[in-house]
């Protein structure tokens, strides 16, 4: 049974504030708490990212990618810098981050901020995760840790099976025609509760039956598809 941890919630925004400051420095920590060399590419410091959002939409994962400036729902900017002309100040970028940063990155923007900023959430990702995994995959799916799904399919694949449990998860807030099947609250404060079509509770593991109207849900921070 997995247990109640406000401890968690109360420390999770410094976690992840602190995952994100490293600055520049020389190594990635990986799934399994190994590390790995950081590219060599020279970067600017990420910028603060925004807030916590409020009710994404169903299985929301950051997919937009950490270079913002999207037109629709692609996650690329509308006008990107040519492939050609991806280089860092300093040194070069490897195959793997040319392909992480092709159509990610606006004219006037520096890529190697657009790439540190997608190597600083894979760090905050992988950091978060080997402290508490229900911490890692509730702040993907609550919009805490932006661009993850981006970021892990192009620079941190170790991750993935840790972003592919966020699907179809839902935040706090209130969300119309929820998708059918049985949710888990991850990392709930002892005020977590819920309500689906009028009827209310507090438990941590709920089923959405086929034709829901609204679920709402307050204080349990996220919900991920068991």
């Amino acid at each position: 049974m997995r247990r109640s941890t406000p401890a968690v919630l109360a420390v999770l925004p410094l976690l992840l504030a602190a995952c994100g400051s490293s600055g520049g420095g020389e190594r990635h920590t990986g799934a399994d708490g190994g590390a790995k060399p950081r590219p060599s590419a020279t970067a600017a410091p990420t910028p603060p990212r925004d807030g916590p959002s409020t009710a994404p939409a169903p299985g929301a994962s950051g997919a937009a990618g950490a270079s913002g400036g999207t037109s629709g729902t692609s996650g690329a900017p509308r006008d990107a810098v040519p492939d050609g002309q991806l280089t860092p100040a300093t040194g070069s970028f490897t195959k793997t981050e040319k392909k992480y940063l092709s159509g990610r990155v606006p004219k006037g923007a520096d890529p190697a901020a657009i790439l540190q900023a997608g190597q600083d959430v894979c760090d905050r990702l992988a950091h978060t995760a080997k402290i508490d995994k229900d911490a890692a995959q509730g702040a993907v799916i609550a919009g805490d840790i932006k661009g993850a799904e981006a970021a892990v399919n192009g620079l941190c694949p170790d991750l993935k099976p840790l972003v592919a449990a966020t699907k179809g998860g839902y935040a706090d807030g209130t969300h119309a025609a929820p998708v059918p099947g049985t949710y888990r609250a991850l990392t709930p404060s002892k005020d977590c509760s819920w309500s689906l079509d009028g009827t209310s509770g507090r438990q941590r593991t709920i089923t959405i039956r086929k034709g829901a109207k609204t679920f709402t849900s307050t204080g349990c921070y996220a919900w991920a598809r068991t």
